[in-house]
């Protein structure tokens, strides 16, 4: 009863019948594999930056839903390390969607901005509990997590992605691009790769880089148009799009070209390297890459870019 009424107060937006909708559309929960959330197409606000981070949102999630099905000890370190990451991430999305409402002069910025602080309160609040060992429930946390995601981008950003395409329809809308903010000391990796689990494996081989993760080449392209990054680890055998075809196109575009790319493929015969190369990528690394020589590579590549 607690936890319902807890849910209700965090999403004031939301009315009974339209909460309910979200919670029991049946669009999520896969437990046997420990998938919590599955992105569907409706749940598109029609503005690629803000769909892209979403799409990351889910994946943060269900990273939290596994940790809570490990060990007890590697679960609370596993859990921690993730949790954390979230709440980088849940700000760093805020902090975008706030400066698109600003720049736009979204209407309803006011009330959309509570909505956000309120959400970090609950969380960094529920955090401290964790770290001071006092009650808490993971289970419990993440589901809370996944409610308020799916309430927030089904009802909340929604508005926020009508106003924002009636601007377009008018003509009165630009390209929305966002950049890093001036400060931020990590550098941005965009992986792709169609493996939830090659993508985990960059994600803890790199803690010292914020690392963003498509499982679709397509959604890269949209991605990196909408977002300044500094490398892409890129893998070859993809359904939707091979890696070749992902080089050849951001090779073409004028403002894309100059994002370095290391290909991390498990074809690594000659030709594929060769053939790698050749459409503009900056290295080759074959599977399975070893954390060391991956940040190696990395650094050699992002060094040679800024001189």
């Amino acid at each position: 009863m607690y936890y319902a009424i807890l849910i209700f107060l965090c999403i004031p937006y939301l009315s009974t019948t339209e909460y309910s909708d979200i919670i029991h559309s049946g669009i999520y929960m896969n437990e046997k594999n420990h998938t919590l959330i599955e992105w569907e197409e409706r749940y598109s606000v029609g503005i690629p930056v803000i769909d892209s981070q979403h799409k990351q949102l889910l994946i943060t999630t269900n990273e939290l839903y596994k940790a809570c099905h490990l060990g007890s000890d590697l679960a609370k370190q596993q859990f921690k390390k993730t949790v954390q990451e979230a709440v980088t991430y849940v700000k760093y999305h805020f902090s975008t969607e706030e400066q698109i409402m600003e720049k736009t002069a979204f209407p309803e910025i006011t009330a959309h901005k509570k909505h956000h602080a309120e959400f970090i309160q609950k969380v960094l609040t529920d955090v401290t509990n964790f770290e001071s060992g006092k009650q808490f429930v993971p289970h419990q946390f993440v589901r809370f997590l996944r409610d308020w995601v799916l309430s927030h981008i089904a009802i909340v950003d929604s508005k926020l992605g009508d106003y924002l395409l009636n601007l377009q329809r008018k003509g009165r809308l630009g390209k929305i691009t966002m950049r890093k903010q001036s400060g931020t000391e990590k550098q941005i990796v965009l992986a792709v790769d169609d493996s939830k689990t090659q993508l985990t494996q960059f994600k803890n081989i790199l803690p010292h880089y914020d690392v963003y993760t498509c499982e679709s080449p397509l959604q890269a392209l949209e991605m990196i148009q909408n977002m300044e990054v500094d490398i892409i680890l890129l893998d070859l055998a993809m359904e939707e799009m091979n890696g070749y075809d992902f080089l050849r196109k951001i090779k073409k575009d004028q403002k894309l070209c100059n994002i370095p790319v290391i290909v991390v493929s498990g074809n690594s015969f000659e030709q594929h390297i060769n053939t790698s190369l050749n459409l503009g990528a900056a290295d080759f690394i074959a599977k399975p890459a070893r954390p060391d020589h991956l940040v190696q590579k990395i650094k050699q590549v992002l060094r040679k870019k800024n001189h």
